[in-house]
This record gives structure tokens, C-alpha cells and sequence, in this order.
């Protein structure tokens, strides 16, 4: 590949268990290739004190602030490790890409990633690009979603409309309409894992948990009245493009959901909630690719819940629902390599926002560089 680079990408979602590390060979055009990867998950006392970042709290600011410090750390940590796991120094790669983990999500105001990236690129010696949303946010976008450039990349079919849905904490789709004429959209939908978390780890005493393989949602029943209830969610109506977060889709409305239906904090509860997930991405889905996507690509950590792919696959029969996996493309990280490939478009001066996912006035060159010491003056 031309100007291809070795870049290391590093992600945390909003589900906040940990980083997603990736290390690929990528010239920023085309698709990359992945060398290696690698898990690391935050211990069950961080993953808490980043939730409680999620919502105003006592002392917020100094506890933000150590946290940075400290993710910055942990995200280094990442970059080492991966490099090592695909057998390569340090020192052969030329750029790292840290989203960072997301502790608020407010556009128009703003949006907020943590994890230093100064701590990053000093502790790899690696220049390091990270801050990739606020550029779209001062263009007048919402800073998010900023995958969709890459989806197009890797699942655009000519003259199929593919609609690539990434199920991580918060749901997104990306439109891809098969018409190169046509404008890219994509926008987040609403909850993918988010609440179904929130009611495990709720159901566990506190304790961080998941309903694995969507069992207690296929044990349960969906409640009608509650689904109704969830589905007039203002957020719904809002058109294209548009992105949201745990302060909408959170531990706030959960607590508002079980207030109003007590009787499902169990199996029917998740029942509800999976279903609520199923409706709104459907929903979105064709409502940018009318009648209806002619392929579904399932991407995200929710890619892995049978309860939520039968549920997709329920609502839209004439649609191919894939895993991304499928194709080649390893869920896990796809967001990682994103990054990674978007560190390597910012050295090379390329934009990477998409307006029709922003709702930006224009793309932008994404992303601030820390560079590191080579000498001194």
C-alpha cells in the first residue's frame, strides 16, 4: 500500500469495561490490515469510578482529572502490549489513535474523551492523535458517529443498500445506499447494551454483569404498554443525522422504567429492553433505506447476542443479516482500527467526518497531534 503506516488504534466504548487495542498496517484509504489485538479490561473499582463520571456528581473535576491522568496510563499500557503481542517494537510504529473513554456527550455544548494523550505518547514514545470529535463540533456537528467513513470503506456494495449497525453501549447506523451519488447518513438510534447492562449489573448487587447470550431476554416475555413507553422516547422522533448517549439512555431512565413498571426487574425486563433496542435500530434502518436495508451488518459487542440478532433478523426477513465477522471484519475491534486508520488520515491532512453523520457544515481534518521529544533545542 502507499504510504502505508504501522499505527497502533485504542477504544473504549461507553459500556466502559475496558480498552480495545489494535495494531494494523494502513495507508488511510484503503481498508487495513490487522496485525494484532488485544483486550484489556478495566478492574471492577475503575470501571465504577468512570460510570460515576457519567452524571454531575460530588467533586467531579478532581476526580475527572485524576482519572485522565490515570487512563492515560492504562491506554499506554494497551499500546505497549499490542505491539508486543504482534511482535513488533515500539519504536516501528509511526502514529497511536486513542478515542479515549467518553464521560459526557452533550452537543451542541460538548463532548468530553478522557485518557492523556500526553501521558500516551510519553510513556510509547509514539506521536499520538486523540480529541478526534471536538474539530466536527466546531464545524457545527455533533461529533459523533465518526465510523461511518470507515464503514463505507469496508462494506459499501454497489447497488446495494447496506445498513451497517454497530450494537455497542449506545446503537448507530450507517446508511450505505449502493448510489455513489448518494450522501452518506448515519446516526446513533438509541440504546444497544447500555440498559440491558445497567439491569444486570443492578440485578447483581451493584456488581458489574451482562445477560449473557441474551438468555434472560428469551426467557422473558416482552410487556407491550412498557415497550410503547420506551418507543416515545423523544430522541426517536429527532431526525437524521443526530447522537446520543448514556445521559439519555442511562441509569436515569432506567430507574424512571422500573418506577413506572416495578414488575419487570427480572427476565421480562430484558425481554422489553432487547426488543426496545430491536425496534429502534429496525426502525432507523429503514427509515434511511427505504423500504428496508437489503443487508444488515452487525457490528459491536451486541453483534454477539443471539437475542438481539434474532430479533433483527424477526423484523426484517427479506433482509441478509450478517456479523461483520462474516466478512472478514473482526468486531471487536473494528472501532479500534478505526481510529487507527483515522491517525493516519490526520498526519496525512485527510478529513474523516462525514456531514450527513454530524451534521457538520464540513468535514474536518480530525484529531490533535502530540508529538514526542526527539531532542533539545
Amino acid at each position: 500500500m502507499d504510504e502505508a503506516r504501522i499505527a497502533i488504534g485504542l477504544m473504549s466504548g461507553t459500556s466502559a469495561d475496558g480498552i480495545d487495542a489494535v495494531l494494523v498496517r494502513t495507508d488511510g484509504v484503503r481498508a487495513p490490515r490487522v496485525l494484532a489485538d488485544l483486550h484489556l479490561p478495566y478492574p471492577e473499582d475503575l470501571h465504577r469510578r468512570i460510570l460515576a463520571l457519567y452524571q454531575p456528581g460530588e467533586n467531579e473535576i478532581d476526580r475527572l482529572g485524576v482519572l485522565h491522568r490515570e487512563l492515560g496510563g492504562r491506554f499506554a499500557e494497551a499500546a505497549l502490549r499490542v505491539c508486543q503481542r504482534g511482535g513488533l517494537s515500539i519504536e516501528r510504529v509511526a502514529v497511536i489513535g486513542s478515542h479515549g473513554q467518553t464521560v459526557r456527550h452533550r452537543p451542541p455544548d460538548f463532548t468530553l474523551q478522557i485518557a492523556d494523550p500526553f501521558v500516551i505518547a510519553a510513556r510509547t514514545g509514539v506521536v499520538t492523535v486523540a480529541d478526534f470529535r471536538p474539530a466536527d463540533l466546531a464545524r457545527g456537528g455533533e461529533g459523533a458517529p465518526l465510523v461511518p467513513l470507515f464503514h463505507q470503506v469496508l462494506f459499501a456494495r454497489p447497488g446495494q443498500r447496506v445498513a451497517v449497525v454497530n450494537l455497542g453501549g449506545i446503537a448507530n447506523v450507517t446508511a450505505l445506499a449502493g448510489d455513489d451519488r448518494a450522501p452518506l447518513i448515519a446516526g446513533d438510534t438509541g440504546p444497544a447494551n447500555t440498559l440491558l447492562d445497567l439491569l444486570a449489573t443492578r440485578l447483581n448487587g451493584g456488581a458489574r454483569a451482562v445477560d449473557r447470550n441474551g438468555d434472560a431476554a428469551r426467557r422473558g416475555r416482552v410487556d407491550d404498554e412498557a415497550l410503547a413507553w420506551l418507543m416515545a422516547h423523544p430522541y426517536l422522533a429527532r431526525p437524521f443525522p443526530k447522537s446520543t448517549g448514556r445521559e439519555a439512555f442511562g441509569s436515569e431512565l432506567l430507574e424512571r422504567f422500573l418506577t413506572i413498571f416495578p414488575h419487570l426487574a427480572g427476565d421480562d425486563g430484558f425481554a422489553t429492553l432487547t426488543r426496545f433496542t430491536v425496534e429502534s435500530v429496525v426502525e432507523a434502518a429503514c427509515r434511511l433505506l427505504p423500504p428496508y436495508p437489503e443487508r444488515m451488518i452487525l457490528c459491536g459487542g451486541g453483534a454477539r447476542n443471539p437475542a438481539l440478532v434474532a430479533g433483527m433478523a424477526h423484523r426484517l426477513p427479506l433482509a441478509r443479516i450478517a456479523d461483520a465477522e462474516d466478512l472478514g471484519v473482526d468486531v471487536s475491534t473494528l472501532e479500534a482500527q478505526a481510529f487507527a486508520w483515522f491517525a493516519v488520515r490526520t498526519l496525512r491532512g485527510l478529513t474523516s467526518s462525514v456531514t450527513g453523520a454530524t451534521g457538520a457544515e464540513m468535514p474536518a481534518v480530525l484529531g490533535a497531534i502530540h508529538p514526542v521529544t526527539v531532542g533539545q533545542v
